[in-house]
């Protein structure tokens, strides 16, 4: 009987030591736990916090005062968690703050993230191309360049180098003209079998000759890189670093890569003084019948694009009498895409009108993407011509800053607005420059204020340098509103 009751005291004795022992291992997982989720979330701290510093957007006194707060929070609940309390309570708690903080530093990451990555690729310069297609007529029998054994093709005001650049590629002979309607209307007209043209002159020649892109197709495309050449001017006064600059924005009438060059649509010059605040915003209208800088020939201003921004840039510069030390370019596909992500933009028309399939009526229509584009490249439909282009084009312009700033769900459309644009930009402007102007906003929350101005001329007929002997439409420019727009301009730049 005793030893039936020994052995039941031994069994209990050696229960509770497994049971002590197994709570000692459970306590030491609990804690191996909680230390394990204080280093990932040390770790998403500083990843977090670095990213930011990285990103460099943020002006010195908010950097510090996140520091503060950041190690302010984040040491008392990485201790709080790393520390056993006998009330686990409080190391649950410091848990379900940290899961709470690591999740609004991971998705903030992701914002800063896109943001980066968007940065990065917009203030990288691109090597500007330009496309070159061998057309013939659409009902032709040839479909493919080795058809053209024993045909001449033609082509007009193409540089000698790509010339060669293409016989080699091609082995073709290349007869050259000075005149890219001529051959246009000869390769409609049967009298040659193929040209060589610039995605330009196609571009141009469809709007010079009927139905031209209809009634021709491409047999061979090859694409040629652009000499590079800078547009800073690095004895200008005129610089970021000095708080007065001219920025040009030029809108190409293309879609696709940024890269390739392409009539200039839309022409802005943006005039900023970061010390007074103060943005002045000067259209030029595309057709403005101007002396290209390079060329010393009178042409379109439109037609300056085809030829690489460095060209429309200098070609303004000497227009305006000011110097242009940056540029932005952006395409078709930058506008469609950045107005759908946006869910469309209310703009207020002044006409009604049909444009590209779209009806608009006068007063407010929402326009997607297409729309937009269609609304701000009209300009057949109204008596004023071009002038009512520049101003639709600064309405839709109006409408997508109103939109983006008004808008209570623009954060939940940021990152796929930025991947949607990510490759839309071309800049010179370096990255560090525009965080820097950035930070100096953010900074100084000032309300800026922006105003406008838009060049004027007549409507005439003239030969242009791009298109030979042919008069095609232009706009004389009216050398007082050229005065004007001069004054204004350095107005802003000497305050």
């Amino acid at each position: 009987m005793r030893k039936n009751i020994k052995s039941q005291d031994e069994e209990l004795e050696d229960f509770l030591e497994k049971d002590k022992s197994s709570s000692k291992e459970k306590s030491k997982k609990i804690d191996v736990f909680f230390k394990i989720i204080s280093i990932i979330f040390a770790a998403i701290t500083i990843v977090f916090y670095f990213s930011l510093l990285k990103l460099n957007i943020l002006p010195t006194a908010v950097l510090i005062i996140l520091t503060v707060i950041e190690i302010g929070i984040t040491i008392p609940l990485i201790v709080g968690m790393a520390k056993r309390n006998t009330a686990i309570i409080l190391n649950i708690i410091c848990l379900l703050l940290v899961i709470s903080i690591s999740s609004v530093y991971v998705v903030g990451m992701k914002y800063i993230g896109v943001t980066t990555k968007f940065l990065k690729s917009a203030f990288t310069e691109i090597a500007e191309t330009e496309e070159y297609f061998v057309v013939v007529r659409k009902e032709s029998q040839y479909q493919q360049i080795s058809d053209l054994d024993s045909i001449d093709i033609y082509s007009a005001l193409i540089e000698e180098k790509t010339i060669n650049e293409i016989k080699g590629k091609i082995n073709k002979q290349i007869v050259e003209t000075k005149e890219p309607i001529e051959i246009g209307k000869e390769l409609i007209n049967q009298e040659i079998e193929a040209v060589l043209i610039s995605s330009s002159q196609y571009d141009m020649l469809d709007d010079e000759i009927d139905e031209f892109k209809n009634n021709t197709k491409i047999v061979y495309k090859t694409t040629e890189n652009l000499e590079k050449k800078d547009v800073k001017n690095t004895e200008s006064k005129y610089t970021v670093d000095n708080g007065t600059f001219n920025i040009y924005i030029s809108g190409i009438d293309t879609e696709g890569s940024i890269s390739k060059v392409s009539r200039t649509d839309a022409n802005i010059l943006v005039t900023v003084n970061t010390r007074t605040k103060e943005i002045l915003l000067t259209s030029i209208p595309r057709d403005y019948y101007v002396m290209l800088h390079s060329k010393k020939s009178m042409d379109k201003l439109t037609h300056s694009g085809i030829y690489g921004i460095n060209e429309t840039v200098n070609t303004v510069e000497d227009l305006l009498d000011t110097d242009i030390n940056y540029y932005l370019r952006v395409n078709f596909t930058t506008l469609v895409k950045l107005v759908d992500k946006l869910d469309g933009i209310d703009v207020y028309s002044e006409y009604d009108f049909t444009s590209g399939g779209y009806h608009f009526q006068k007063g407010y229509n929402h326009l997607n993407g297409n729309q937009a584009l269609a609304f701000s490249r009209e300009r057949k439909s109204f008596e004023s011509g071009d002038k009512q282009r520049v101003i639709n084009q600064q309405i839709v312009i109006e409408a997508i800053m109103d939109k983006i700033t008004k808008d209570s769900d623009i954060m939940s459309k940021y990152t796929d607005i930025l991947e949607s644009l990510e490759g839309c930009f071309q800049t010179n402007i370096e990255q560090e420059k525009a965080s820097s102007i950035i930070k100096e906003q953010l900074e100084d929350l000032t309300k800026w204020s922006v105003s406008t101005y838009s060049l004027s001329g007549t409507d005439s007929k003239k030969t242009t340098y791009s298109m030979g002997t042919q008069e095609l439409y232009v706009m004389v420019p009216n050398q007082n509103s050229i005065e004007q727009a001069k004054t204004k301009i350095k107005s802003i730049m000497e305050k």
